[in-house]
């Protein structure tokens, strides 16, 4: 999210939506042509939220539809904002259609956070001098996380790169300042 800096999933969403409305608006060739039909993850009041951002920026042309999910979280539905439901497992190509979306998106929006967190990882390591991506790779691979990493005492770095190097991270994460403890709110997250 570029503008909604809390959890609220109906900011995001009309983040998300108004975003893309307004490239396509702007003409860029990726986002053209609009498409056919908008499927949301959510219900009626998701469907709403992606309608209004759509209608905000006049696109009034194209269709939204919230995928209702089963106790499996399969697509068992499409919704609408009102909240009338449409069947779709009695038609089996249109359950598989939609079953196939649900799948492709949840493998895009995993590797998308999975980029994500090794671009915040890679990029916590990267300002180590001396610390470089095959020595990065080296102390991931050893240690796990960035945490570990952060824990460990020189002589267990060393055992995976240079003496230099482990020393240099090391200071990266103690040196000259003072230690936070996570009562401090010094714990690292990833």
């Amino acid at each position: 999210m570029k503008t909604v800096t809390e959890q609220d999933d109906f900011a995001s969403m009309h983040e998300v939506i108004s975003r893309r409305a307004q490239r396509y608006l702007d003409g860029d060739e990726k986002f053209a042509p609009l498409p056919d039909v908008f499927f949301i993850d959510g219900g009626p009041a998701q469907v709403a939220e992606a309608e209004d951002a759509l209608m905000e920026k006049g696109i009034v042309s194209v269709p939204v539809f919230g995928m209702v999910k089963d106790d499996r979280h399969h697509t068992r539905a499409l919704t609408t904002r009102e909240g009338r439901e449409i069947g779709i497992q009695s038609n089996p190509a249109v359950f598989a259609f939609v079953g196939n979306i649900q799948e492709e998106t949840h493998n895009f929006a995993i590797g998308y956070h999975k980029t994500l967190r090794k671009k915040t990882i890679a990029s916590r390591l990267e300002d180590i001098p001396g610390v470089g991506e095959k020595r990065r790779r080296a102390l991931l691979r050893a240690f796990k996380s960035v945490k570990n990493i952060r824990e460990a005492a020189v002589e267990e770095l060393s055992a995976v790169v240079p003496r230099s190097t482990a020393q240099a991270v090391n200071d990266y994460f103690h040196g000259g300042e003072e230690e936070q403890t996570p009562e401090s709110g010094g714990e690292e997250t990833l």
